[in-house]
């Protein structure tokens, strides 16, 4: 590993880090610090984030050499992507320490983490509490994150050309034949654009509808990058159907692969890219019959307290949020027949589409693994047939199949070891309530059940618990891989 070159990069991701604190403090200049908060040492709480994260930055790119044409060999991008989301998630956690509500390291470590992951998990009870400042920090933690933080690296960087491809699709679920144009910047600036454009009509219709402009801008952020946090203690349960309907389409949209859309946009009388993505149309599908499955067996069970119009719009938000885990509540779903609650973690564990900024395992992987179970079937009585696997109308080499059996055993040790070690951290918890909260965090989902249900909180989580839980949430968002990837001896030579 060239461990300059990573330095350097790692420092411009917290030049970027903390423009965005400054972009909160100069919101708390203009808002007002709130009943109970003093707006002397809030600013002076994001001044001293800024000052620490900036002059880090500086020393990171001091120390850091700056080489033109340098080439990031795989082993770099890894090393960027494990060692730059884990500095980011670290240096984001400042404000939740120096600002009120003055969180503990690990709690801040916790808030910060589920933020950047789109996780959506939280330690706050009362969300009323918590300052204007503080609520803008979580969503932009949130928006930042949906895309990818080196989505924005790989944009402002000129040098890292075409082996950019590796920092992106690194962070990135996407698949490669989908990047819209051959030069990745093109892409990224495209992405973003997009991106932003899709967060404002966001905005505007929530604010059309009877949201204040603060939470339409707050809800936007965090709707499109399917991360679920709220300004508001009781989530989106306050707000009337208009403001559900609106959030279950960019709920849908944000679990759709970004790289699609853009070129349904740029090419808006060509649906044959449309029609041949089967990913897209499984996730639509999977979408609308779970929700009708789940509002019959709501309605059979009985106990449903509104009209059915206004119940079946409540179990498709409630869906949608968990299948493209970005984990609004409305109601308290935990309280559904049983079988219902196991579709929710049925969705919870395959996500949405991959290049979309949900987490969860994707679409595209559970296709995939169907279609090579399918294939070795065919081979135990047709030996000698070649068979080819496609996606979405492309052929899977084989070493995208060697790196779903690797992600999916990943994905299910992860899972298993986390759930006993939290079970023994909090024997007074219920067994479901741990193992959900552990998968509701390693597919950056957020809520989960019992304990950790939509009406409450990770508040409950010891502090070894919380840290336990945040690596889960890193795991979980940049795909296994470039985290496990760094306890690797090989890659830490230097060269």
């Amino acid at each position: 590993m060239n461990f300059k070159l990573v330095l350097q990069y790692v420092g411009t991701l917290l030049l970027i880090l903390s423009l965005m604190m400054g972009i909160c403090l100069g919101i708390g200049y203009i808002l007002p610090a709130g009943a109970g908060h003093s707006p002397e040492k809030a600013l002076t709480g994001w001044e001293l984030s800024i000052a620490i994260t900036f002059g880090s930055a500086l020393i990171l790119r001091i120390f850091g050499r700056k080489e033109k044409n340098a080439k990031v060999k795989r082993r770099d991008a890894i090393g960027v992507v494990g060692l730059g989301w884990l500095t980011c998630s670290l240096f984001a956690s400042l404000p939740f320490m120096l600002c009120e509500p003055n969180l503990s390291f690990c709690a801040a470590f916790f808030e910060s983490v589920s933020g950047l992951t789109t996780t959506g998990a939280t330690i706050f009870g009362d969300l009323a509490a918590v300052p204007e400042t503080i609520h803008l920090w979580r969503s932009q933690c949130q928006w930042l994150g949906g895309l990818g933080i080196l989505a924005i690296f790989v944009l402002v960087l000129s040098n890292v050309g075409a082996n950019g491809r590796s920092l992106y699709l690194g962070e990135s679920s996407a698949h490669i034949q989908e990047l819209v144009d051959n030069r990745l910047q093109n892409t990224i600036k495209l992405l973003w654009a997009l991106y932003i454009s899709l967060t404002v009509l966001c905005a505007l219709g929530l604010w059309a509808f009877e949201m204040t402009l603060f939470q339409a801008f707050n809800h936007a952020m965090t709707t499109i990058s399917t991360g679920g946090f709220s300004t508001e203690p009781d989530s989106i349960d306050g707000f009337g159907i208009p403001v559900k309907i609106w959030l279950i389409l960019f709920m849908t949209i944000g679990g759709m692969s970004f790289p699609l859309i853009l070129i349904l946009v740029k090419k808006t009388r060509d649906l044959s890219v449309l029609k041949k993505h089967e990913e897209t149309w499984l996730y639509l599908a999977i979408l609308s019959v779970v929700s009708l499955i789940i509002f019959g067996i709501r309605m059979t069970a009985g106990g449903i307290d509104t009209s059915p119009f206004v119940a079946l719009v409540n179990t498709a938000f409630n869906t949608v949020s968990l299948a493209t885990s970005t984990g609004y509540g409305v109601g308290d779903y935990d309280t559904w027949p049983p079988i219902a609650k196991g579709l929710l973690l049925f969705l919870m564990l395959i996500g949405g589409c991959a290049g979309s900024t949900s987490g969860g395992l994707k679409v595209s992987r559970l296709i995939l693994w169907l279609k090579m179970v399918r294939a070795e079937l065919r081979r135990a009585f047709r030996p000698n047939q070649i068979m080819s696997i496609k996606l979405n109308g492309w052929p899977i080499p084989e070493g995208t199949r060697g790196q779903l059996f690797l992600i999916l055993t990943m994905a299910t040790v992860s899972i298993a070891i986390a759930s006993f070690l939290l079970v023994g951290m909090h024997p007074s918890l219920s067994v479901d309530g741990c193992v959900s909260a552990v998968i509701s965090c390693i597919t950056n989902v957020g809520p989960a059940f019992n304990e950790f249900g939509p009406t409450q909180n990770f508040g409950v989580i010891s502090e070894p618990g919380k840290i336990l839980l945040s690596i889960l949430m890193l795991v979980g968002r940049l795909e296994y891989i470039a985290i496990f990837a760094l306890f690797s001896k090989t890659l830490w030579k230097q060269y």
